[in-house]
């Protein structure tokens, strides 16, 4: 018997979503995931506005990729006003721009941790630890970004403050426990992960598909050409009602639908064969946080960053050349086009965000799952749908 199921509320995911099911025998047959966030209207907020304000009001699109927005956002006008970023400064955005992706991704971790840990004592114990290496990346982002959230630091044309030796070497000092702690609590939650998908009888190819994979770069962000992003109206995908409440844009890539994040980063950079279901993601993730605190340690080791790291060039351009801005986010591939004028104001502004590119792949993995285990497939791609509803 076929029937159509709506779940709005979807729990442990970050923002209010829904889910569209039809449904066959108990098996999904057709998915669709989407926002139902009011949209906030960033990108028609930033018209007419000085360029070089972009950084500060994107950053404010969300209270977790706060730092992912204001790097995108300034390499977007850098690009188009063809201003050049120290090098040193660029690497101080990567480092913020992996501490960002540890803070988010371990949070994910604490949020689902209800469904790894039946034994309520040893979850807490668990978060306890988690949140130790998450004070730790809170810390490198208020000392380098200014704020841990909405980091005041990051502009157009760099970063506005160094980094003080002393500072730096504080940061290393403590970068080995916290690599440590994450190692011991990884381990752990791999084994709970294993637990959970043999309670539940799930195999590994739970929430499979076979579309491809965008991402741009391992850690930071390399340039794409933004003409290969179209996009599908929710008056496409979805029926009834729904076409007037649905609040997120379906993105395309290359005229397909793809995935980003950390499975997508895994193969295209790291040669990473995907076994196809959900379960490698929360692993790969997993993976990606003790990638980025090594990679962390790796630049501040390698480079000095108490000289000038700011290039405080006026933006400007001729109104019509679109600049595009890149940084891998902890979700995946999140991409900022702007157009500006002579005087430098903003005269377009374009936001793609990882979650947005991720909507069409979750409703693929979906399809062939229990209707029942829903919200395990959804879950797994971590959606941040604040953003996805900017």
């Amino acid at each position: 018997m076929k029937k159509v199921v709506k779940l709005e509320g979807i729990p442990l995911t970050e923002g209010h979503s829904g889910l569209y099911l039809e449904v066959e025998d108990g098996i999904v047959k057709r998915g669709v995931y989407y926002a139902l966030v009011p949209v906030r209207g960033f990108e028609t907020l930033l018209l007419g506005k000085d360029s070089r304000v972009a950084p500060t009001i994107t950053t404010r699109i969300c209270g977790l990729c706060q730092v992912t927005h204001a790097i995108a956002s300034a390499r977007a006008v850098e690009n188009v006003a063809g201003i050049e970023v120290p090098p040193e400064a660029e690497k101080l955005r990567e480092v913020l721009g992996l501490a960002v992706r540890v803070y988010n991704n371990l949070l994910h971790q604490i949020v689902i941790s209800e469904d790894l840990f039946p034994d309520k004592r040893e979850q807490l114990s668990f978060i306890r630890e988690v949140q130790g290496v998450r004070k730790f990346a809170g810390m490198v982002l208020e000392t380098i970004g200014g704020e841990i959230i909405h980091s005041p630091n990051v502009k157009v044309g760099g970063i506005s403050e160094p980094l003080e030796e002393f500072v730096k070497e504080k940061i290393l000092s403590e970068v080995e426990g916290a690599l440590l702690r994450l190692q011991t609590s990884f381990s752990l939650f791999k084994e709970k992960l294993d637990s959970l998908w043999k309670r539940e009888g799930f195999d590994e190819s739970f929430g499979n598909h076979n579309l491809d994979f965008f991402a741009t770069d391992l850690y930071y962000g390399k340039q794409v050409k933004f003409e290969d992003f179209s996009f599908v109206l929710p008056q496409e995908v979805v029926e009834g009602s729904l076409k007037r409440r649905v609040s997120n844009l379906f993105p395309l890539v290359g005229g397909k639908p793809v995935e980003t994040g950390p499975r997508a980063r895994a193969v295209l950079f790291k040669g990473y064969r995907p076994k196809g279901g959900v379960k490698e993601l929360h692993i790969l993730r997993g993976e990606e946080n003790i990638d980025a605190l090594r990679r962390i340690k790796e630049i501040l080791e390698n480079n000095r960053f108490d000289g000038e790291l700011w290039n405080r060039k006026t933006p400007s351009s001729d109104g019509e050349t679109v600049g595009v801005g890149i940084h891998e986010a902890p979700r995946g591939a999140n991409v900022h086009a702007v157009k500006i004028d002579k005087s430098g104001k903003i005269t377009y502004y374009k936001i793609v965000v990882p979650t947005e590119i991720n909507f069409f792949a979750v409703s693929e993995a979906l399809k062939g799952a229990p209707a029942t285990k829903a919200e395990f497939i959804v879950r797994a791609y971590d959606p941040c749908i604040v953003c996805a509803a900017h």
